[in-house]
């Protein structure tokens, strides 16, 4: 028994032996506690400045949007451009620009029309940054160990999203929103050190690539009407993102609505949820080179979408942090095994930019919060996330018993 749970811990972390990819996890890490740090002290920073809630969701808009309508580019960007060189031209442009904004606030010079400038380049770059990361994960470390390198990239992702926020709230209280922001500036120096200290394998620049922009837009929309697997794993990852990955949205009505728990009770929701993810991702990472990765997919889809229709229904607190617990290990690993099987099935010349395509999704978020927020409004929170849901739960069990091809994937 020993030496079983020693090989699984080892499967566990078996990426994590390339030298560049463990790099590139622990920069990533501790770069991404800043970039949460920083979502947390832009909604405190709009509530001081308008008193608006209204203008915390147009400042989440401004911030989310671009990832929408630059992805493609991003995309393009990705398969053409040195993909190390790109992340760090991205990393260090957004250190300088969070260095800047950090600036304005510690000076007394913010204003909301900044604010309106700094986000969209914000999440321009941060577009630019993920779709070129991604990618890059399977130049570091091959086929092979995709999967496993995924789960432990979102595992750590989730796990910054726990800490940051945390040390956030902390910070701003103590010396305010303007330290908070600097502090997320420095973070980048963790990123750009781990990124210089690769050894990055050798960029090898398709030919495949024509001067249009468009043209080359044209040949990956082509691409994927023709390969239905990828362009099916595509559409159910855009229906999961905007009917049943928005639970985070409405978690604060659930708290103070439904269970009746309050500010704290909505701290261990979230926290309960997050480390659903991280413990999600080990468990993925655990599983290796794993086959019929496409059942899955869906199984696991599925499973999130009953225990989210579930948890709608739950008015024992214990009882629901459980089930948001769950709900967390089933989305990661939804998530994850999605995205591998996206970069897995695409060529070489196009993987860039059809996770430019796969990458949309992020921007999808707001949109899918926005509706999510709407039908709480109207119908009541239960009633909305279990519609959301229940969409979810139709999709992957349609796929699952209607798509042969992508549950024996």
């Amino acid at each position: 028994m020993a030496e079983t749970l020693g090989q699984r811990a080892g499967n566990a972390l078996s990426s994590l032996r390339n030298r560049n990819f463990r790099l590139l996890w622990i920069g990533g890490m501790l770069s991404h506690i800043g970039d949460d740090m920083q979502l947390v002290a832009v909604s405190w920073l709009v509530l001081l400045i308008t008193h608006s809630p209204f203008l915390m969701g147009v400042a989440s808009l401004a911030q989310g949007l671009p990832r929408l309508l630059f992805g493609l580019i991003g995309g393009v960007i990705a398969d053409r451009i040195n993909r190390h060189k790109l992340l760090v031209t991205c990393q260090a442009s957004e250190m300088i620009l969070a260095l800047f904004f950090s600036l304005l606030v510690l000076t007394g010079n913010i204003q909301f029309w900044h604010l309106l400038i700094l986000l969209p380049i914000f999440g321009f770059l941060k577009s630019m940054y993920v779709i070129s990361r991604q990618a890059y994960v399977f130049d570091l470390v091959g086929r092979e160990d995709l999967m496993n390198a995924l789960a432990l990239h979102s595992s750590a992702m989730n796990l910054a999203k726990i800490i940051g926020p945390s040390i956030a709230g902390i910070l701003i209280g103590i010396w305010g929103v303007g330290w908070c922001l600097f502090i997320n500036g420095v973070s980048f120096i963790a990123i750009l050190i781990s990124l210089f200290m690769m050894h990055p394998p050798a960029f090898l620049k398709s030919e495949h690539h024509s001067s249009n922009l468009f043209r080359d837009l044209g040949e990956t929309f082509g691409y994927l009407k023709l390969d239905r697997p990828i362009l099916i794993l595509i559409i159910a990852s855009f229906s999961f993102r905007m009917f049943g990955l928005q639970a985070q949205v409405i978690l604060p009505l659930f708290a103070h609505s439904v269970l009746k728990v309050g500010a704290s009770g909505y701290g261990f929701l979230m926290a309960a949820m997050g480390m659903g993810a991280v413990m999600g991702g080990v468990t993925v990472a655990g599983l290796g080179n794993l086959k019929t990765k496409g059942y899955y997919f869906l199984t696991t889809s599925l499973i999130y979408g009953f225990l989210l229709i579930l948890f709608s229904f739950s008015s024992w607190f214990f009882v629901s942090l459980f089930l948001i617990f769950l709900a967390g290990i089933a989305d990661i690993s939804s998530t994850t095994i999605n995205q591998t099987l996206v970069q897995l099935l695409s060529p070489e010349k196009l993987r860039g930019r059809i996770l430019g395509v796969y990458m949309l999704n992020q921007g999808l978020k707001p949109l899918g919060g926005f509706l999510m927020g709407a039908g709480a409004s109207l119908f009541g929170a239960p009633l909305a996330l279990a519609s959301g849901a229940g969409i979810c739960v139709f999709v992957a069990s349609s796929l699952l018993f209607k798509s042969p091809r992508i549950r024996k994937l």
